[in-house]
């Protein structure tokens, strides 16, 4: 069956962000061009300019297929789970990608680090990530106090700014140092935090 323009431009797209997350891993984004990405993608030195217009677009584009990894590791659709099974569950998908990291996880790391080197295109990227993942925990706990399963005395946008907080500290403790700390210690004192600072009292 052939594709429609649509699905090959869709399918295109995903090569070409697999080949800057592979390469980002390894090497860092700044001797990265758009025109190496498409050739590591299999495709034209020029596709990747003709998708994404620049490399700070592409990079974008980037981050936020690695905050899409991330989130579908915790069901974030609110599957019923409730709020502190969410906040848990999305807590041990970013850990667990320490543990064994995809080059779009790795790659996330790398420009998180770079960002916070100043390097000035990928920064304000980072910051409306950070931005998206504490509004989207916030919500959660919005909802798990309406819902009754949470206390009410919760502030729910501390909480997130605490919660993105403990993730992004342990994830860069763990790729400056990959042997740094156990990660299912890490993954249950995180659990074991999130669930007292929601629940206790």
């Amino acid at each position: 069956m052939r594709r429609t323009q649509a699905e090959r431009r869709a399918r295109a797209e995903s090569a070409l962000i697999a080949a800057a997350a592979r390469l980002i891993a390894e090497h860092g984004s700044t001797g990265v061009t758009l025109a190496r990405v498409g050739e590591e993608a299999g495709f034209s030195r020029g596709l990747a300019t003709h998708y994404f217009g620049s490399k700070a677009a592409l990079l974008a584009r980037l981050q936020e297929a690695a905050l899409a990894e991330a989130m579908a590791a915790a069901a974030p659709e609110r599957s019923g789970a409730g709020a502190v099974d969410e906040l848990c569950g999305f807590a041990r998908g970013c850990l667990e990608g320490v543990r064994n990291p995809t080059d779009l996880g790795r790659a996330f790391v790398v420009l998180g680090a770079e960002a916070l080197a100043g390097a000035s295109e990928l920064t304000a990227a980072v910051a409306e990530l950070d931005a998206r993942t504490r509004e989207w925990a916030a919500e959660v706990v919005g909802q798990g106090q309406r819902d009754g399963e949470l206390r009410p005395g919760v502030d729910p946008g501390a909480f997130a700014l605490a919660f993105v907080g403990l993730l992004k500290g342990l994830v860069v403790q763990a790729a400056a140092g990959p042997k740094a700390f156990d990660v299912g210690v890490a993954v249950a004192e995180s659990e074991r935090w999130i669930r007292l600072a929601l629940t206790a009292g």
